[in-house]
């Protein structure tokens, strides 16, 4: 990527699109801490985030999901919840060797967190099921209420409705608005370009590791660069 510059309001739910290849996901990586970008800056809350560990991103509040779903398949969703969200709760390796009245406490909230986002995420059947046996759906929606354990300012999407049925297109993206509405901003990799045209507030537009266009959808799918690049017009 070169001279990729943009930014995200509180409150926004913006949409990262482009054809395969374009960037989206490294531009992700970059900003969650996966890769060190070679220059510039990520800044996040008003504070530089530039080359700070996955886990640091997260602990200040901003989270993600990941194109390929990343779930514990022998674990059921409840037990991937918990370990989700054990890092920001302070329960470790020990503590649960040797548990305490604090620990105690400590998973029992966990618990009622998970128990929570699998509801409203409208999968509270499968909290005792391995997470291998969930549909592919499911473990996406699995995947976001683990991200969501931190209790996120920020959430990023990669490809949430990717390979899911139309029924569920249709519920991931009033879980965005939901999310949304909750005070949770958003950035969303999506190649469905009717459900980013539909939830997206804002458009930003890469091509070839550049960026090309940005804008409200309206704008940005008329734009004769984005034609060009995703019809070669």
């Amino acid at each position: 990527m070169e001279n990729v510059s943009f930014s995200v309001d509180r409150g926004e739910i913006v949409g990262l699109i482009g054809p395969n290849g374009s960037g989206k996901t490294t531009l992700f990586d970059c900003v969650t801490g996966f890769l060190s970008p070679d220059a510039g800056s990520v800044v996040f809350a008003g504070r530089d985030i530039t080359g700070l560990p996955p886990h640091s991103v997260s602990r200040m509040g901003l989270a993600r999901s990941f194109q390929q779903v990343r779930v514990f398949p022998r674990l059921t969703a409840l037990e991937n919840l918990r370990a989700a969200g054990q890092q920001h709760q302070g329960v470790h390796l020990w503590s649960g060797l040797l548990p305490t009245r604090r620990s105690r406490r400590l998973q029992r909230e966990l618990d009622e967190r998970g128990l929570e986002l699998l509801a409203v995420m409208g999968i509270s059947s499968v909290a005792d099921l391995p997470a291998s046996t969930l549909s592919y759906g499911q473990q996406k929606l699995l995947e976001i209420c683990m991200a969501l354990m931190s209790r996120p300012s920020m959430l990023l999407l990669d490809e949430p409705v990717a390979g899911v049925n139309p029924t569920l297109i249709q519920a991931i993206k009033d879980y965005i608005r939901r999310l949304n509405a909750g005070g949770v901003t958003m950035l969303v990799i999506e190649h469905n370009l009717e459900v980013v045209m539909d939830v997206c507030h804002r458009v930003i537009v890469l091509d070839s590791g550049e960026l090309i266009a940005q804008g409200p959808p309206e704008v940005v799918q008329t734009d004769e660069r984005v034609l060009r690049a995703y019809f070669g017009k």
